[in-house]
């Protein structure tokens, strides 16, 4: 992502700029693109400020919308995989039925792996020396 200028180089370009120099000279002076330039004027025009805009990504839709149904549902096939979620639940990839249950405040599965001092305890000969 880029880097966004100073406020005090914006309000020097746009001096420059409105005092009748170029933006091909500006340009070549302050080594600010040209296109940043003519944006920065724009902006000018349009809201009286050149201070950088907020960068707000745009909203995603959510595709699990009923959250009582999704939470029987995830309850229900406990067993299933997220992506074997994925499949029956119907028209969303793996990852959305990994943030639908980190949502509803669900952990991920994890690897049963026996341990060591546990197995020899119980007497049990998993382990292979």
């Amino acid at each position: 992502m880029a880097n966004t200028y100073s406020q005090d180089l914006r309000i020097r370009a746009l001096d420059l700029i409105l005092s009748g120099v170029s933006i091909s000279q500006v340009s070549y002076l302050l080594l600010i693109s040209r296109t940043t330039l003519y944006r920065w004027r724009q902006q000018f025009e349009t809201t009286g400020s050149i201070a950088p805009q907020p960068r707000i990504p745009p909203p995603q839709p959510a595709k699990i919308r009923d959250w009582q149904k999704f939470k029987e549902f995830v309850d229900s096939h406990g067993e299933l995989t997220q992506k074997e979620l994925a499949q029956l639940w119907g028209d969303v990839s793996h990852d959305t039925i990994s943030r639908g249950l980190k949502k509803l405040g669900y952990t991920r599965k994890k690897k049963l792996m026996p341990i060591k001092s546990a197995v020899k305890k119980l007497g049990l000969n998993s382990f292979k020396k």
